[in-house]
């Protein structure tokens, strides 16, 4: 009895170190996978994801989607070299509507009349939204504290 009883010991200790090392393992992988889908994108990968974009909304021609990308590519490196320097909010704001701005005058020369209209009220649908995201989320926030 006491035999088998340091059997099932013994294979319930191998097996409990077994688990743990392959929980361990798994853990790792997950981080690791985790770490790698948060990598940095390059302004090439984020210009084109947003020529991308904006081509399915506003239909480019392919010279204008050429074009675009370009534009977008130097927009991607001011914001990164922005966001590298860590500037203070009201910079930040200041800066990020100076880059928008200059990006709208590129645009406009080369989109049409009607095609940089459709682009500007989708961008206003998308500021829209997130500002609404925003005060639901404030407003959630308020509504879990205590009140005094």
């Amino acid at each position: 009895s006491s035999q088998i009883h340091g059997r099932i010991l013994h294979f319930f200790k191998i097996n409990h170190m077994k688990v743990i090392s392959l929980l361990l393992i798994i853990l790792h992988l997950s981080l690791f996978t985790f770490s790698q889908s948060y990598t940095k994108k390059t302004p090439e990968e984020k210009a084109k994801k947003y020529t991308a974009e904006m081509a399915a909304i506003i239909q480019l021609e392919k010279e204008q989607e050429e074009k675009i990308y370009l534009i977008n590519v130097q927009v991607s490196k001011q914001f990164d070299s922005l966001y590298a320097s860590k500037p203070e909010k009201d910079m930040l704001r200041s800066s990020t509507i100076s880059i928008l701005k200059d990006r709208d005058i590129e645009y406009r020369k080369v989109l049409s009349n009607e095609q940089f209209l459709r682009f500007d009220d989708v961008q206003r649908e998308k500021r829209e939204k997130k500002y609404k995201e925003k005060l639901e989320k404030e407003k959630l926030e308020q509504g879990t504290k205590p009140q005094n």
